[in-house]
């Protein structure tokens, strides 16, 4: 069974003066937005896309359909938004994306990527995806250099525990809390941690 995918796209991008998702970035099929980019890391691979938004949603959705052919393909151009306020923390974006994820399908693991991240190389995701088959119940963090990355594939049972708890300081803390409930990959891909603040 395939994943659904979530993308975070929600944030205000402060560090770029809020334009953070429309900025180009260079991909293999050429320049296009870094939410877009972000988009075609993983949907190829997934059953179904989430897109959270929040800052300047219409805009960002709209930089996503002309941006990605993926997203603009018949089976994804109608890839639910899932609207949260932009200053909320990030944590309450994941779990609004996994609330609606999880009612589409309660039985799919997801796939979580943030969508300042433009860069996964395909062979990382296909090593996540295939590790996650031998430990279904368990989620799967890439690293690189010792750090924490994304996409994250996190179960459904582990993602409706996510929801039922109340992380201050985000989904590291859940991890941190819950070190069992998950296996750390490591990758030889910068792209797993590396964000357009840091490209």
């Amino acid at each position: 069974m395939k994943p659904i995918g979530l993308l975070l796209a929600a944030g205000r991008g402060h560090r770029m003066g809020g334009n953070k998702q429309f900025h180009p970035v260079q991909t293999q099929t050429g320049e296009k937005p870094l939410v877009a980019a972000a988009f075609d890391t993983i949907a190829a691979a997934c059953e179904k896309m989430f897109v959270v938004l929040g800052h300047r949603a219409d805009e960002v959705a709209e930089a996503l359909n002309k941006g990605s052919e993926l997203f603009s393909q018949a089976e994804n151009s109608s890839a639910p938004f899932v609207i949260v306020d932009p200053d909320a923390p990030m944590f309450h974006s994941i779990q609004a994306g996994l609330r609606a994820a999880l009612a589409a399908n309660p039985a799919a693991s997801i796939l979580l990527q943030l969508g300042d991240h433009p860069s996964l190389q395909p062979s990382t995701l296909e090593k996540i995806l295939a590790l996650a088959v031998v430990h279904p119940d368990i989620a799967i963090i890439p690293t690189f250099d010792n750090k924490g990355g994304h996409p994250i594939l996190i179960p459904p049972q582990i993602a409706a525990l996510i929801l039922s708890m109340d992380c201050v300081n985000g989904l590291r803390q859940f991890w941190l809390e819950k070190p069992s409930y998950c296996l750390r990959l490591p990758v030889a891909d910068g792209g797993v941690i590396h964000d357009i603040d840091h490209l």
